[in-house]
């Protein structure tokens, strides 16, 4: 089982990554960025970003079914739950890296192939807190849950084009 950051104690939440905002007067604006100790422009949140159209997968489903689906949906990412719990994620990258690795023949299932330990993020998290710690975890992608733990959407570093 590979991992997408190469680091099994990086930090999963912006909590743990020590990314919280002092809350004392910076600048005169509104209350509420003041308590939060934003500057003006960073109050965007990630729920303004993420993308909400996602795909789901246990990790007992087969890698072919997986990559069938991954391009069906044409989604480079698809989301790894188990019951109600967050359990990786696999991405196109760790499709290829699994294929290069591995004979064809060899069955195998998402569990085999996903990343654990996926850092993940609130849809109410501040967008910038968001990027550092995809930043700091070396991560393309990031689950967002909502505050009673259900994936809400996910978010990445792409940019469509337009």
């Amino acid at each position: 089982m590979t991992s997408t950051s190469g680091k099994s104690n990086a930090p999963r939440t912006i909590a743990e990554a020590g990314f919280t905002r002092p809350r004392r007067r910076l600048y005169l604006e509104t209350r509420i960025d003041e308590d939060l100790g934003v500057l003006p422009g960073e109050v965007r949140k990630v729920r303004h970003v993420m993308s909400s159209a996602l795909t789901v997968v246990s990790p007992d489903t087969s890698h072919e079914e997986a990559v069938s689906l991954m391009a069906a949906m044409n989604v480079p990412v698809i989301v790894v739950y188990e019951g109600t719990r967050l359990v990786g994620m696999v991405t196109d990258r760790d499709v290829a890296l699994h294929r290069s690795s591995r004979p064809p023949t060899t069955a195998s299932t998402v569990r085999d192939i996903m990343s654990e330990q996926v850092p993940y993020c609130q849809e109410d998290d501040l967008l910038t807190d968001a990027q550092a710690l995809m930043r700091l975890s070396e991560i393309d992608w990031m689950p967002v849950l909502d505050r009673q733990g259900r994936l809400a959407g996910v978010l990445s570093i792409y940019v469509p084009p337009s």
